[in-house]
């Protein structure tokens, strides 16, 4: 959760906005083919950061505890709110409202949506459904999840 807020200011090879990618696929194979060190390298941007800017990293480490707490305390109050905020988010890029989000409208308003386009559009129809961006988002922490050891029977 961390992470999540750190700033995208560290470079053009660590897959930051502005970078090719080529340079962008190079980084994700050399992290499936050594995790821990791209962990190691996260932390030390993070760390690096809060040394740079100690007031805001404080602020930060408060707040996120703060509604780390409060998604603890009423986990549904959270989930209510994330879905709220991505339905605004999805309206405001639907431009022609029609319950899509085309490349284009992509590309103006959600530029993280625009670059995984073709990912996210599973019947590669030009367009991104809700259903579609809640299946690639599904499959994204399913990635993220850590694998459990296999039984040893």
């Amino acid at each position: 959760m961390f992470a999540a807020w750190l700033p995208l200011a560290a470079g053009a090879a660590d897959g930051t906005p502005g970078s090719s990618v080529e340079e962008r696929k190079a980084r994700m194979e050399q992290c499936k083919a050594d995790p821990e060190k791209c962990r190691a390298e996260r932390v030390a941007k993070r760390e690096q950061w809060c040394k740079d800017n100690p007031a805001r990293c404080k602020e930060m480490k408060a707040n996120m505890e703060k509604r780390r707490v409060e998604c603890k305390i009423n986990p549904e109050k959270c989930r209510a709110e994330k879905q709220t905020k991505f339905e605004q988010r999805f309206k405001r890029a639907d431009a022609d409202s029609n319950g899509m989000i085309s490349r284009a409208e992509a590309q103006k308003s959600l530029p993280r949506l625009s670059h995984n386009f073709e990912r996210i559009d599973a019947n590669k129809d030009g367009q991104v459904s809700r259903e579609e961006m809640a299946a690639a988002r599904k499959a994204f922490f399913e990635r993220r999840k850590p694998r459990s050891e296999p039984s040893k029977i």
